[in-house]
């Protein structure tokens, strides 16, 4: 279940990410929004971070049986 959730966070804050990307490169955006979606995509990548170390112990634990 959690492995599933996972999955599904870390392609959609890609995708997410990706978007911000598009915007910026194509100006879509105005120039003042450009610092928050650098702290947003900052926050995304710490999440992500922390999910995968969370999962790996979550998953090391499973496999030993506790």
């Amino acid at each position: 279940m959690f492995t599933k959730f996972y999955k599904i966070f870390n392609y959609s804050t890609i995708g997410i990410v990706l978007i911000f990307l598009v915007l910026i490169l194509t100006e879509s955006i105005p120039r003042e929004t450009y610092v928050p979606l650098l702290v947003i995509t900052i926050i995304i990548l710490i999440a992500r971070i922390a999910l995968r170390i969370y999962l790996h112990s979550y998953l090391k634990k499973q496999s030993k049986g506790e």
